[in-house]
Order: structure tokens, then sequence, then C-alpha cells
């Protein structure tokens, strides 16, 4: 036992990420992944955006990459996606051998599970859910790009696609991403239906399946239904306020069932998706404040996105919300049950330490490189979202506001992606060691408010 007290899982779990990060770097910087080479830190960085499943690029994905390049970003993008942990477990649960103390700790710590109990079990179906959603997306995206493309082009663009959007990335082997499908119906509704997938979590499509369709339970575990509801009324309000705000700005020209879709692919590209079919630079103010909204609610727990999660934010509602009422209690209500406090401490720490990256990572970038306010601001969240979307680089088009950076700025990106992919609590628990007091000092009330 004195062994296992001394394993720091999130500490190891980063050192994965840099680790991945690091052989990620190396193989890009091969001469045969580029066409006309790339510096070490567009390297870190595309490695770090890949792994993290972000989307922000300093180098043109379609262009400057081969396809030996490509398949080193996919396969980074297939990683971070599913989680390096849940890969080797299901590794170990395919040749039957058992994992230790210490992959049980990382594992759990990566996708944010409960309990001990049926880890392999559970990262075995997160693997089949996430071949047979990703082969599915390929199948009906070629479908779409067969009448753009030739056989083989069409399929490798739709497998792509399809890897990414459901691991909620955001990279397109398409310079103009999937704005080339703004007039489009099919596309942009398959891809945004991926990284919905993606996004609502794995503990949540496992609880679908079991409930549903193998019929193991009656009732959706509560986690489940505050998730499903949360992201129904996230899409709703999105969608509804961007068709409102942008009906006669950037969605002018279309029809009124494009402006439908474009407006709900945008309202859900970003939590944590990245892809765009209409340039983000061409927003409103008021709609980029949305989306810097939505990029820091990101996606839910144990999924394929980043920022605070949908649960984080029902239990800070639901706090405040009793709080209010005068229902001082050891416990917080939702939907007839009881979740422990504990778990709503939890939830404004990661709010608190969320909001202290957002902010250092702002006033460092800021000083360092004197940019434009708004643009470092949103890159800011979306690094920490891992959504991807920006407001685009003023001397590349075909790149993110981070290719305007100097090597500083670039790291101090790279750094808040991977805070954003692993969690604040998860990068503060690998610096400091717990300390609990063993006493208590007397108390005494201060005025507040």
């Amino acid at each position: 036992m004195k062994g296992s007290r001394e394993i720091n899982a999130p500490r190891m779990l980063i050192f994965g990420y840099l680790g991945i990060i690091t052989i990620g770097t190396v193989l890009l910087l091969l001469p045969n992944a580029t066409r006309n080479g790339i510096s070490l830190i567009d390297a870190v960085f595309t490695a770090s955006s890949s792994l993290c499943v972000t989307g922000l690029i300093v180098k043109n994905t379609a262009l400057d990459f081969t396809l030996f390049g490509k398949c080193i970003i996919l396969t980074l993008i297939q990683i971070g996606g599913l989680g390096y942990m849940t890969l080797s477990t299901t590794f170990f649960f395919f040749i039957g051998r058992k994992i230790s103390l210490r992959d049980r700790l990382l594992f759990k710590e990566s996708i944010n599970f409960l309990t001990f109990a049926n880890l392999r079990r559970f990262a075995w179906r997160v693997f089949r859910i996430t071949i047979f959603v990703e082969l599915l997306g390929t199948v009906i995206l070629y479908s779409v790009f067969a009448s753009r493309f030739s056989p083989p082009v069409a399929l490798g663009q739709a497998f792509f696609h399809a890897v990414s959007a459901f691991c909620n990335a955001g990279f397109s082997t398409f310079s103009e991403n999937m704005t080339l499908f703004s007039s489009s119906i099919p596309a942009p509704l398959v891809v945004a239906a991926l990284f919905i997938l993606g996004g609502i979590g794995f503990v949540v499509i496992s609880d679908l399946y079991t409930t549903l369709v193998k019929r193991e339970k009656k009732k959706l575990a509560l986690h489940t239904t505050l998730v499903l509801r949360t992201t129904i009324a996230l899409i709703a309000i999105g969608s509804l306020f961007i068709l409102i705000v942008e009906y006669d700005r950037s969605l002018v020209g279309l029809s009124l069932l494009q402006k439908i879709v474009l407006s709900f692919f945008q309202a859900v590209t970003p939590r944590t998706a990245g892809f765009n079919t209409i340039r983000v630079a061409v927003f409103s103010p008021i709609t980029l404040m949305l989306l810097m909204a939505f990029m820091f609610i990101g996606a839910s727990p144990g999924g394929t996105g980043g920022g605070i999660k949908t649960t984080t934010l029902v239990l800070l509602v639901r706090w405040a919300k009793d709080l209010m009422l005068g229902r001082h209690g050891k416990d917080i209500t939702a939907l007839k049950k009881r979740i422990p406090i504990e778990q709503a401490y939890r939830a404004f720490l990661i709010f608190i330490l969320s909001c202290g990256t957002i902010i250092v990572a702002f006033f460092i970038i800021m000083i360092a490189e004197n940019q434009a306010p708004l643009k470092t601001m949103f890159e800011v969240f979306s690094a920490f979202g891992t959504v991807g979307l920006s407001l685009g680089s003023a001397t590349n088009p075909f790149c993110s506001f981070a290719y305007d950076l100097s090597a500083f700025g670039k790291s101090v990106i790279i750094c808040v992606m991977i805070a954003g992919r692993v969690g604040t609590i998860t990068v503060g628990s690998a610096i400091l060691k717990p300390h609990p007091l063993e006493y208590s000092y007397p108390e005494e009330a201060i005025v507040i408010g």
C-alpha cells in the first residue's frame, strides 16, 4: 500500500502526453513529413494541437504536410481523442493481461471515471464504439465527397474528417476547412453529428447503450440525463442566438434552411469541435462573445473535448440556486437526486483554475507580443477549450492567429492546450502535493458582498 500512495497519477498522465508530443514532434520534423520543412516550434505546436485535439494550426494542413505528415497528425488525433491510457488498457484487455494499479489510476484520471470497477471492459467498449462511429462516419462522408473528388481522394478525405470530427479535433485537409460546404446540407449535419457524439462523452454513450439497447438498466444515470439536457439546451440557445444575430450579416444571401443548418453547426462547433462553415472573423463581436463562452464550457467529461465541461456548469448553477433559496445543506439537489457537496467544491475549483489559466495566458501574450486583444483572447479561449476556432492570421489566411505569434507566444498557447486537454485540476495535482491540515484554527467571520 505504501507504494500505491507514492503514485502521482496526474503527473504521470501529463508526462505521458509530453512523451507522445515529443515523439510526434520528431516524426513531423522528418523530411518526408512536410513539403517545405517545418521549424521546431511549429512541429511542437502541431503535435500538441493534434494530441490535444485542438485544431489550431500554424501550418496549412492540406498543403504543407505530405501524406505521411497527415497520417502522423491523424494518429495523434486518434490517440488524443481516445486517450492513450484507453488505448493501452484496451490492448491489455485484448491480450488478456491484467492492468496494474498504476495503469488503473492513470486510466481513471484520464477519463474522470468515478470508480475502478470494470475499467478494462469500459476501455474495450470505448474502443469499439469509436471504431464503429468513425467507420460509419467515413461511409456517410464518402457519399458526400464522392461528387467532388475521385474515389480514392474522397475516401481519404472522408476518413480523415470522420476521425477528426468524432475526436473533436477540428483539423481539416481542406485549406478552407468546411467553408467549402457552406451551401451544402448533408456535410455540415454529418460532421456535427460526429462531434456531438464525441463531445457528450464515452460514459454517456456507454450508459445509453446499456440502458436503451441492451436493456440492462431501467433508467439512465443522473450524469447521462444532466449531460443530455445541458447539451440540448446549449445547442438550442446557441443556434437561435446565431440565427437571429447573424441573419442579415454573415448569413446574408443564404436560404432559410441553409441559415438554420449553418447556425446549428456554428453553435455546436465551439463546444470543442473547431470546424467552421463560415469564417469566424466575419461574425459580430456579440457572437464572438457567445462563442468564447461556449468554448469555455466545452464538452462533457470522459469525451473527446476540453473546457470546464457541461456537468461543471450544471453543478455551479445548481449550487448557486440552492444557496439563493437558503438550502445550505450538505448536498446539491438535481432531478430528485442528491449530489455530494464535494463535487460542487471540485466544480468551483475547476472554474477558478480555468479562469486563472485563461487570464494569465492572455496577459502573458499581450505583454510579450502586443497583439490585438480580441484576437488574443479568442485564441486563448480556443486553446483552453481545445476547440481550434480562430480569428485567423493577418498574414496567412489558411492558418490560425497563433501563426502570427513568436516562439514564446506559441509556447504559451501550447501550455494552455495541454492544460485544457488534461484538466486544470490534473495540472494542479501534478504540481502540488496534497497536504491536508490535521488541525483547525479558531473561527471568525468577515464581511463579504
